[in-house]
């Protein structure tokens, strides 16, 4: 379900974006009418089925929305965190969810589970996964596509690799937050004593971990390039990149991309990296990758001789007014690609839009987004455009 850009004109959409948003008014609502009762029963004082209450009203509003209350943090009261965990496509309406709180005394509101000093996470580890991890140490180092890898190592190798993973993965959300845990970790991997040091790796205690992982991340937003991509791709090495997609009726994503320009491959390697993409570990200026998909099986009354017009007429829309630029394109078995590094999104948007439909493309041609929290959500280039194909399709 598209929550952003969802289109205003279509009644289906306007009638389920309606319904959510009363809903989401309805569990305000609803979360007022109870915060004494709630109190109450965070201070021993009543009892009541708390998970069958949220999943009455704030799981109403989607099913895949997960809940954790806690003490406040900058206040005395409590805190609520709305995350939708693993579903990061669903973050727009979370984050609109918790834009909508009413002012509620005494009580703090967070779209991710935040960090926890090392003598509160161990026992949040032990009570969700059954193993006791103080004398656990971790490694921390820059790993594939700008994420950071973890290394976690037990004297001994535990004898459950599931359960020991869950205390690994569960310690990370723990300790660095789940934020950071989403759009800057990589691999975690566990190793026992008996393990081979790589060069200039250092294992460190639980309370080293957020310290350490800050200052790696950091260091790897310092050498991403000072200026948007506008400035400096036009005039850098470009690279080809070849793929080698398999036939099918239709295609989701860039299923079909056969060839690939682009002036940082590893950027391009990590949009289709099986992880989760976030323009933040590529960009220090706030820009946001996406792309225009445009359907080839129809290009006959396009205004466009080739993909390298529609270059010219995206940079020509964009860079002058420092909105963005193009940070590669591509070929595909029927679609065309014009890849994009945005300053303004929603400026750049609409020029491109707008530059899109000048050139008559085909109706079936889209903006989509690389973001994993933008991966529901799509714009047509015309208002009539329709859903572009999904997985399966």
């Amino acid at each position: 379900m598209r929550w952003i850009y969802y289109d205003q004109t279509n009644s289906a959409e306007v009638a389920e974006h309606e319904r959510v948003s009363q809903r989401i008014t309805d569990w305000w609502a609803e979360f007022q009418r109870s915060t004494k009762q709630l109190d109450a029963l965070f201070r021993g004082a009543e009892e009541f089925d708390l998970p069958e209450w949220m999943h009455q009203h704030l799981q109403a509003i989607h099913p895949d929305i997960m809940w954790e209350f806690g003490p406040a943090v900058n206040q005395k009261g409590h805190r609520l965190v709305i995350t939708p965990e693993s579903h990061s496509e669903l973050r727009p309406l979370v984050e609109d969810i918790v834009a909508r709180v009413p002012r509620i005394k005494g009580w703090e509101f967070y779209t991710y589970r935040l960090p926890e000093p090392v003598e509160q996470a161990l026992p949040t580890v032990e009570g969700r996964t059954g193993m006791d991890i103080k004398d656990v140490r971790v490694a921390v180092a820059i790993g594939e596509h700008n994420r950071v890898d973890l290394t976690f190592q037990w004297d001994e190798t535990p004898t459950d690799d599931e359960q020991a993973f869950n205390a690994a993965f569960v310690a990370t959300e723990t300790l660095v937050g789940e934020e950071m845990l989403d759009r800057w970790v990589g691999v975690i991997n566990m190793v026992d004593q008996s393990a081979e040091f790589e060069a200039g790796q250092r294992f460190l205690p639980l309370d080293r971990l957020k310290p350490t992982f800050d200052a790696v991340v950091n260091s790897a937003k310092e050498q991403l390039p000072a200026e948007p991509y506008y400035a400096f791709a036009p005039d850098g090495q470009w690279a080809l990149l070849k793929l080698e997609p398999q036939e099918a009726a239709d295609y989701s994503d860039r299923d079909d991309m056969m060839t690939c320009v682009t002036c940082n491959p590893d950027l391009v390697g990590a949009t289709f990296s099986n992880a989760p993409f976030y323009s933040e570990r590529y960009s220090r200026c706030g820009e946001t990758f996406c792309y225009v998909k445009i359907d080839g099986a129809d290009a006959e009354e396009m205004g466009f001789q080739d993909r390298e017009d529609m270059e010219e007429a995206v940079r020509n829309v964009l860079e002058p007014q420092e909105l963005g630029g193009l940070v590669g394109s591509g070929t595909g078995l029927r679609y065309s690609y014009i890849e994009l590094a945005l300053t303004d999104r929603e400026r750049g948007i609409a020029v491109v839009r707008r530059a899109m439909q000048e050139g008559t493309v085909p109706r079936r041609s889209w903006i989509l987004f690389h973001d994993a929290d933008l991966a529901s959500e799509w714009i047509g280039v015309y208002e009539d455009s329709p859903s572009p194909p999904t997985a399966g399709t």
